[in-house]
């Protein structure tokens, strides 16, 4: 799994620990609304509740969310959530634990959310960067992204769904030819390798995916033009971002200009009748704490 931290949204969490042994968490911000403050479904939850247990805590928690990260656009909100959450109960409780048990801790919240504990999302949001996540337990690799490297998230005005990414991964068959593993294993070693270059152009050539987007971009409406369209003003290379419906393209920053391939994919959205809208990021650090005055 790929994850790459963006410098364009973040949650802020407060935890402090309370009387009793109960995890209170109170949601805030202008993405706020909608959220559900249930330990079990929240992505602060499971992680605080992990802690929590490894540090044999006998008291409880109060987690402050302000929500920052919109939701339900494939950007990593549940994500950016769990890490933050991780990372301040980790030093709270001075645990000290290491990246990779944070990273693995941290996917719990994913769990809560989407119903499996895919790390990419939390690992990119706790370390920053490019990060590669693999093995059981979970191990991570992280890469400094190229100079000049450009993110593009163009996003279609859907209807937000619930569930949302529970239902993105249904759509994929449960078996995939061995062919389009292979396939997508190639392209996905080109892209590490590039990253490790710093090849933007590379990268973009390993962004192609064969075993995912050719269900999920059904669910988004003028897909393939958006991609075409913006591969023609300029992008490395374009794919769904997380679970959708954003999309999300790579650009050389420096010999490239990102706002042109912002334009051309809101563009080839109107051109499908959908509304959208688009930001140009860059790469990001990832979490840190920071004391209050």
């Amino acid at each position: 799994m790929f994850g790459l931290a963006l410098n364009r949204y973040s949650d802020t969490v407060d935890v402090r620990i309370t009387s009793g042994r109960r995890i209170r968490i109170v949601v805030r911000g202008p993405e706020g609304r909608n959220i559900p403050v249930e330990v079990g479904k929240n992505s602060a939850g499971p992680p605080a509740a992990e802690l929590a247990r490894k540090a044999q805590l006998k008291k409880g928690l109060e987690i402050i969310v302000e929500k920052r990260v919109p939701h339900g656009l494939g950007l990593g909100s549940s994500g950016a959530t769990a890490a933050a959450c991780t990372m301040v109960v980790n030093t709270l409780l001075d645990l000290q634990l290491s990246n990779d048990e944070l990273v693995q801790i941290a996917s719990l919240g994913e769990k809560a959310v989407a119903g499996t504990p895919h790390a990419d999302n939390v690992a990119a949001s706790l370390l920053g960067g490019f990060v590669i996540v693999y093995d059981r337990p979970i191990r991570t690799i992280c890469l400094k992204p190229p100079h000049g490297l450009a993110v593009v998230v163009a996003t279609p005005q859907l209807p937000v769904q619930s569930e949302k990414t529970r239902k993105a991964r249904k759509v994929i068959p449960g078996k995939i030819p061995v062919k389009d593993a292979v396939l997508n294993l190639g392209r996905a070693s080109a892209m590490a390798a590039a990253f490790a270059q710093g090849d933007i152009r590379l990268i973009g050539t390993g962004m192609k995916d064969q075993i995912a987007e050719p269900y999920r971009k059904d669910l988004i409406p003028g897909y393939d033009d958006v991609r075409r369209m913006g591969l023609e003003a300029g992008a490395a290379g374009i794919s769904i971002s997380g679970a959708g419906p954003s999309l999300v393209a790579l650009v050389d920053g420096i010999n490239r200009d990102p706002r042109l391939v912002a334009q051309a994919m809101v563009r080839a959205f109107a051109r499908n009748s959908v509304r959208s809208t688009s930001f140009v990021a860059r790469p990001a650090q990832g979490a840190s704490m920071v004391k209050k005055a």
